[in-house]
């Protein structure tokens, strides 16, 4: 049977607490309070629209109202389209952007609402009259509401009043931004990158509460039943055979799609600049603290890093075009290969050439009867320290019968043995008195970087 078609025309009401200028509603009445007008019965019901035509002009005004950009589409079947999922258009949506993320925290940071929420009131009921049409039903208007009848199979109008409480805009923001470091990174970013691939950037999430009430030809109220309801929905008998079903939990009501690929993005989807990465044709050419080295971005500036177009953080000094902590800067050791940084080159360590001396003794040999040729052992076979013996002298003092002409190492292989061996040769009766000097040096130091 054909629907019935009433006079009224569908009103709109957004109660927001985002500031809409529509102003505040007074509360809902509920159907047994409410005065029902007198329809003439031969007066058909003027054609509907359905629930998502009449919720979308509302939408429009909310998200102008919020300044949250793109504009939503209604879903038909709320709940359908969660935030975050992406695919083509030729297969829906593929995959839920939370996968992209190693732990639910990271996805939890990307998604971001305003406190306030609001009311989303559809104030004009959807109606069916089965005086005219036994098949006409509410979910051809709501497609989500169950079955419906009123306690009398015939000459009954069928009303649904719609409301969506604790409603709130959901938002993706800094996606590309978020992925990076993620696992999936490069597979979600190639993914989103892709020019026929769109994801859910924005929904509209709410609680839908629909009252449902009835009334026969003489406008008496008729008690409502409804059918099956689902896991997801709840029912409650109000005063005077109304019903009002409600979702046991927020769903998503309406949703903006929107191309993963931005001005402020696209260079991510080049796949350039980032570590390990080719170098991007556009300066600059990698991310900040990467420079392009042989076309590929890698970390520089720091100690055994490419130098930074020559430079280097603090704490190191560029060498032959990479970063040294710990040699080629002015007075320090040179690096490997006897190199400097800049126009320093590498000279002798001046500390080397410091000598110290660690004994200074005399010694008298008397030739006695039949006189002596002999060698003896002078000093101590430790230089003292780090010190290495770098040189020795033996002088004869005065003017004796004798002479002490040759000296030696007395261990030639131990550079820190400071031992002299020494020949004496003293006539009969004469004596002879010499003194040893040796010297050593610190252990030697590496050669520096001077101007």
């Amino acid at each position: 049977m054909a629907v019935v078609q009433g006079p009224r025309v569908a009103a709109f009401v957004l109660v927001s607490a985002l500031g809409c200028a529509c102003g505040s509603p007074g509360a809902i009445v509920e159907p047994s309070q409410r005065k029902m007008g007198s329809v003439p019965r031969s007066t058909p019901l003027p054609e509907q629209t359905s629930y998502c035509t009449r919720l979308q002009p509302l939408l429009n005004q909310a998200v102008k109202a919020a300044q949250v950009g793109t504009e939503l589409a209604c879903l038909d079947i709320p709940g359908v389209t969660e935030l975050g999922r992406y695919g083509p258009p030729t297969a829906a949506e593929e995959d839920a952007l939370s996968n992209c993320f190693d732990s639910s925290e990271g996805y939890a940071a990307l998604v971001s609402h305003p406190e306030a929420g609001f009311d989303l009131t559809i104030d004009d009921e959807f109606i069916v009259d089965r005086s005219v049409g036994a098949s006409a039903r509410l979910p051809a208007l709501i497609p989500w509401l169950p079955s419906v009848k009123a306690s009398i199979g015939r000459g009954e109008r069928l009303k649904a009043h719609v409301v969506i409480r604790a409603a709130h805009f959901a938002t993706l923001v800094g996606v590309a931004t978020k992925l990076q470091g993620q696992a999936r990174e490069d597979a979600c970013l190639r993914a989103l990158c892709s020019s026929d691939y769109t994801y859910v950037n924005k929904v509209l999430i709410g609680t839908p509460s629909v009252v449902l009430s009835a009334e026969d030809r003489h406008q008496h109220e008729l008690a409502v039943e409804t059918g099956p309801l689902g896991a997801n929905f709840t029912q409650e008998k109000l005063e005077g055979g109304a019903t009002r079903v409600e979702s046991s939990r927020p769903v998503t009501l309406a949703i903006a799609r929107s191309s993963f690929r931005t001005p402020q993005t696209e260079r991510l989807c080049q796949f350039c600049g980032k570590e390990a990465q080719e170098c991007c044709t556009e300066a600059p050419a990698c991310d900040g603290g990467l420079g392009c080295i042989a076309n590929q971005c890698v970390r520089v500036g720091e100690p055994e890093q490419p130098c930074d177009q020559g430079r280097c953080s603090s704490a190191a000094t560029c060498v032959a075009g990479t970063c040294q902590a710990e040699c080629g800067a002015l007075l320090e050791p040179c690096c490997t290969n006897r190199l400097c940084s800049g126009e320093l080159r590498c000279v002798p360590n001046p500390k080397n050439a410091i000598e110290t001396l660690v004994l200074s003794q005399r010694v008298t040999v008397d030739g006695g009867l039949f006189g002596a040729d002999e060698d003896r052992g002078l000093g101590r076979s430790s230089c003292a320290g780090l010190r290495e013996r770098s040189r020795f002298a033996v002088t004869k003092i005065g003017d004796g019968r004798g002479e002490c002409p040759q000296a030696w190492w007395f261990d030639p292989s131990n550079s820190r043995d400071c031992r002299v061996g020494v020949h004496f040769s003293v006539s009969t009766f004469g004596s002879v008195e010499c003194q040893l000097d040796v010297y050593a040096t610190p252990a030697p130091e590496p050669d520096i970087c001077a101007g």
